[in-house]
């Protein structure tokens, strides 16, 4: 009987009670002679459970309801409890004379004496714990046993034939589940299989991508196809556990360890050995980062991967010798060398204490074959490539498709020898060789190969592998990119131009964007300026994009006033519900804020005269668009009554009025020091305490304090900070120096909306035409727009 427990597994509390190693359990049956595998009857069900939680396993059957008494199939934490009971029944001698892992048990000894007595208390003790034995699945006083999947012997480990015979009847796998369920089920004996993680590279190509985010449930669903690649992947995998009868012998921690390491362009290749006997072989793939390594630090990553792996074989043993066919590696690991990298490492392997010896690359074939997972010569030679040959000097391979060099050399290995050339775009030649025979592929491509550009390689990884030492031995001179990509040339000029306006259409992304989707399906010249054209002329980026990059016009020179008070900017500023009516004295930088009720005329008016009552002689107020400041009642004030110009800002460019608005910035920061410091809450009393502050500081471009320069100033005072206006602006001007650009009448522009009115949905630009120019702003619609707002 099967209960879905997945319901209740969600809101269970996870035992994180750790499951045996099995590595390290058969690496601990070392000098044992018989072995006896007691099975525990029921599994699970030999736990009692708790009465107050045997209502959580309820389910119900033929309108019955029923709960379970002791410990199900399904739960989450069963296989942690069960493991953590046997355990403590038998603590004093799992590791000694057994090892337990969930319900089975093996019981290991030298001799027949021995071994009775190992079984006979263990037995006692799982009888005082009231555990039961099932006899049919038990092993008793045998040589040779099956455990966890494999034959256990004095003499070793090996595959267990009922499990590799399943193997062998496996059909080929036609759904996303059953190709995950052979490689698991192949991939326990990886162990035993030289290149295991080359040879299933064809398989695992499926489970990348969106298939590697399908369910276990829903994989069955997922019908797949392989290819022919991927057929003799599977074949041969199932032909390998077939035929090779591989005996991993167990190892003797009394004796010296022998590590026999190989690094090459792709993977890492290991040997854990004793008298030159493997106990393990282990070997993984190169990460992208790790490809670009120089050739000693590969060799050492070796090394070090090597030992972290075989760790618990490793931990505590005196003499372990390291064998590697990288001479110069030794004098790498001095303490001379600064690579901190290298440092790091030889620190990790100086706490084994290990010796180093070197072997030539002819002589060491088993970790050469592991490393080399791509490599396999052409010829029919025995010698395997030495690592400074095939590792100090690799092809690069990119993504881009090989379409874009002007030298392309696509490689099909085939039954056939031929060859054909073809001219594309009038200055790219694409030669064609299909090759059976080295021979014929090195006589080839000394016809073909350019050596004044750099020639682009097509082929397959395991065919770069295969010709990559020949082209590099016998074309030193010559330069070689590989990739994989062959893409389709779009050889006419209509076809170019409406692959490239349906991709920028796809979505109307950047033109780096658009370039990667369309090389990656098609290819012409220039691809990047045509997407640059479609995409300048596309009326709806203009209107609804962000100017990601917009041009800034030159900062103009503005009128330097002669005294305190000449020249005023005023603005409204707001914090949180508060509102304050701000100037600034372009001249002194003197500047007062006075609270306001609201933005109306009347508010504002109020303020505005007791600013004026403070200055005398104030020629012109800049402000922004207010409202308030437009309205007649102000305007005719100023005017009539004080004789004084308003010069409003552009539209949407409050760095027109920078002074007022730096001093806002200003104001918000010591304001907001203040309330850190001094715990002060209260809104107005925070904004008029940091101006008060502000007045009292010394101003960076005026050198003084402005509430000095307002209250005691002479004629040479005055002087002295109109140079220092004077040059802070030439100084700011010369810095933001650009070609501002004209504006012909009639030109069709787009102009910037307004943030604050619609929603983000709307159109971020507007087509429009200038009217005229006028320097930093045009005239569009009878109004001034700011240069910077248009594209």
């Amino acid at each position: 009987m099967v209960i879905d427990f997945r319901k209740l597994n969600e809101h269970t509390t996870s035992d994180k009670y750790p499951i045996p190693d099995t590595t390290v359990i058969l690496s601990n049956l070392g000098k044992s002679k018989l072995f006896t595998t007691l099975d525990l009857k029921s599994g699970f069900h030999q736990i009692c459970l708790s009465e107050k939680d045997r209502c959580k396993t309820a389910f119900s059957v033929n309108n019955g309801k029923y709960e379970f008494c002791r410990l199900p199939f399904g739960l989450k934490n069963a296989p942690s409890i069960f493991q953590r009971a046997i355990d403590d029944i038998l603590r004093d001698d799992v590791g000694k004379i057994c090892h337990v892992y969930v319900d089975d048990i093996i019981i290991f000894s030298p001799d027949e004496k021995s071994h009775f007595k190992h079984v006979d208390s263990i037995l006692k003790k799982i009888e005082q714990a009231g555990m039961r034995v099932s006899l049919e699945k038990s092993k008793f006083f045998k040589s040779e046993v099956e455990f966890l999947g494999f034959t256990v012997s004095h003499k070793g480990i090996q595959t267990c034939p009922s499990k590799v015979e399943a193997i062998l009847n496996y059909q080929q796998p036609k759904s996303l589940r059953s190709l995950r369920s052979f490689l698991g089920l192949s991939g326990y004996y990886r162990r035993f299989i030289k290149d295991y993680a080359h040879i299933s590279k064809p398989l695992t190509k499926y489970l990348r991508g969106d298939n590697g985010h399908v369910s276990s449930r829903q994989s069955k669903k997922v019908n797949i196809s392989l290819d022919d690649e991927a057929v003799k992947a599977f074949n041969k995998l199932k032909t390998i556990l077939a035929s090779e009868d591989v005996l991993l012998q167990h190892p003797d921690y009394s004796k010296p360890f022998e590590i026999t390491t190989d690094a090459s362009s792709v993977a890492l290749g290991a040997v854990l050995s004793q008298n030159g006997k493997p106990i393990t072989m282990i070997s993984r793939t190169l990460s992208k980062a790790e490809e670009n390594y120089a050739t000693n630090e590969r060799e050492l990553l070796a090394i070090v991967w090597a030992f972290q792996k075989l760790r618990h074989y490793l931990y505590g043993i005196k003499n372990i010798h390291i064998y590697t066919d990288h001479q110069p590696l030794t004098f790498v690991m001095s303490d001379k060398n600064p690579n901190s990298k290298i440092k790091r490492w030889t620190a990790f392997l100086n706490s084994f204490a290990p010796k180093y010896f070197y072997k030539p690359g002819k002589e060491n074939k088993v970790a050469d074959a592991l490393s080399r997972q791509y490599i396999h010569n052409l010829d029919d030679s025995d010698d395997t490539a030495h690592s400074e040959i095939s590792l100090s000097f690799t092809i690069k391979t990119i993504k881009n498709p090989v379409n874009q060099f002007k030298a392309q050399l696509v490689l099909l290995p085939s039954e056939v020898n031929s060859k054909s050339t073809k001219i594309f775009f009038q200055k790219l030649l694409r030669h064609t060789i299909n090759f059976k025979t080295a021979e014929y592929l090195l006589q080839t491509i000394r016809e073909k190969v350019n050596p004044n550009v750099v020639n682009g390689i097509c082929c397959d990884l395991e065919t770069l592998a295969r010709v990559q030492s020949l082209l590099l031995s016998n074309f030193p001179g010559v330069r070689f990119i590989h990739t994989e990509k062959l893409v389709i040339d779009l050889t006419k000029r209509e076809d170019q131009i409406e692959a490239a306006t349906m991709e920028h259409n796809r979505a109307h992304r950047s033109i780096l964007e658009n370039y990667k989707q369309l090389i990656s399906e098609y290819f012409f010249p220039d691809i990047k300026k045509t997407l640059a054209t479609i995409a300048k002329n596309c009326k709806t980026c203009l209107e609804n994009k962000y100017n990601r990059h917009p041009s800034k016009t030159d900062i103009g020179q503005t009128p330097i006033p002669e005294y305190p008070g000449q020249i005023l900017h005023v603005d409204i500023f707001s914090v949180e519900k508060f509102h304050f009516f701000t100037c600034i004295d372009k001249f002194s930088k003197f500047t007062i804020t006075i609270p306001i009720e609201t933005r109306s005329t009347t508010d504002v008016k109020t303020a505005l005269l007791i600013i004026l009552n403070k200055f005398r002689k104030t020629k012109t107020i800049v402000s922004d668009n207010e409202k308030s400041l437009q309205s007649s009642t102000i305007s005719n004030m100023l005017k009539y009554h004080f004789n004084i110009e308003q010069f409003f800002i552009p539209a949407l460019h409050s760095n027109s009025n920078g002074q007022i608005e730096r001093a806002h910035s200003t104001l918000t920061e010591i304001a907001r020091c203040i309330k850190a410091e001094q715990n002060i809450t209260d809104i107005s009393e925070l904004i008029l305490l940091a101006t008060y502050k502000y007045n009292n500081s010394i101003h960076s471009t005026v050198n003084a304090k402005p509430l000095d320069i307002i209250n005691n100033f002479t004629k040479d005072h005055l002087e002295l900070v109109k140079a220092a206006l004077t040059a802070a602006q030439d100084n700011i001007v010369k810095k933001s120096s650009n070609r501002q650009k004209t504006y012909q009448e009639g030109e069709k522009v787009y102009v910037r909306r307004n943030k604050r009115l619609g929603n983000k949905l709307n159109k971020v630009y507007v087509e429009n035409v200038v009217q005229k120019d006028l320097g930093t702003t045009v005239l569009i619609n009878g109004r001034k727009v700011h240069k910077d707002n248009l594209r």
